[in-house]
């Protein structure tokens, strides 16, 4: 865990989900397995292929943009690959259900974070595999709000989804914590922008959240 900055007052805790409250690469790594699939089947080339086109793409990314990495949701846009077309692929091929299990101490953590903030996710999934993913995780309950690419249009790094949550829940940016896996996706621009940031390697640093905030 690394902790960029907390805010001295936060009122809410923006979650990502996937390698942030669980720990299973197979399940993550099944998901780019299975959209770059489907990315070569559409393309109508092969896997090796395909996987060579995505990563031409992104180092010539990285020498236009500072070294910035663009995600491979990102990344598809630039292949022709629409919107509509990345959720629709992820809400047919993901199936955490197959990888996941309940997490009853992350429940107990989640369950004692709500006492004392609301909480929302911000997914670069689709909201519908985002809410399935929780579900299966046994803590949906602890997220009325789950922001995916599919509500806000844009894949995280981008503020749009942090900006919709403090406008749906009128309440300053400054005032929220992202919490997530990976720097330059889930906290370089919240933190740029004055929201909170805390890097998280493994879920088990999420179930140490209530001891760290209780002593801000």
């Amino acid at each position: 865990m690394k902790i960029h900055y907390l805010p001295k007052f936060i009122r809410v805790l923006v979650f990502d989900i996937d390698l942030t409250l669980y720990d299973s690469h197979e399940y993550y790594d099944s998901q780019k397995y299975l959209f770059m699939h489907r990315l070569a089947q559409h393309l109508g080339i092969s896997y090796q292929e395909t996987s060579n086109k995505v990563a031409a793409i992104r180092e010539e990314y990285r020498r236009s943009n500072e070294k910035r990495s663009l995600t491979l949701g990102q990344t598809v846009f630039e292949l022709g690959i629409s919107l509509e077309e990345n959720i629709s692929w992820r809400n047919e091929l993901f199936q955490p259900e197959d990888f996941l299990t309940l997490d009853l101490k992350l429940a107990k953590t989640l369950e004692i974070l709500q006492k004392t903030y609301q909480m929302a996710a911000v997914t670069n999934n689709t909201s519908t595999i985002g809410l399935r993913t929780l579900k299966v995780l046994g803590v949906n309950d602890y997220f009325p709000i789950v922001i995916g690419i599919d509500i806000s249009k844009e894949s995280k790094p981008t503020m749009k989804p942090f900006n919709m949550l403090a406008e749906k829940l009128n309440i300053p940016i400054n005032q929220m914590l992202s919490i997530g896996d990976r720097f330059a996706v889930d906290l370089e621009l919240p933190l740029e922008n004055g929201m909170g940031g805390i890097l998280i390697e493994q879920v088990s640093e999420v179930y140490e959240l209530p001891s760290i905030l209780k002593n801000i």
